[in-house]
């Protein structure tokens, strides 16, 4: 039996980056997972192009937002209430 899986991620004005990302999640083998990501109030494009993946893969894909830049450790711990 696979189990599911979190992938967790904090993301802050990696619009450059992100797919790059994200598609090698998607390029796993193992399918068994959900990523959960959160935008720590970036001001470039990573929330649009987080919220397309969304679109593409609603059951794969939980996007969180927070209103400011609250840094690293808060994002993931942000993150992992939805794990």
């Amino acid at each position: 039996m696979n189990k599911k899986i979190s992938v967790i991620m904090a993301c802050y004005n990696c619009e450059s980056t992100l797919r790059a990302a994200i598609d090698s999640i998607l390029a796993q083998t193992y399918t068994e997972w959900v990523m959960i990501c959160c935008d720590d109030g970036s001001s470039d494009g990573t929330l649009e192009i987080l919220n397309e993946y969304k679109e593409k893969h609603p059951d794969r894909f939980v996007i969180l937002e927070n209103e400011s830049n609250k840094k690293l450790p808060y994002s993931l711990n942000h993150c992992l209430k939805y794990v």
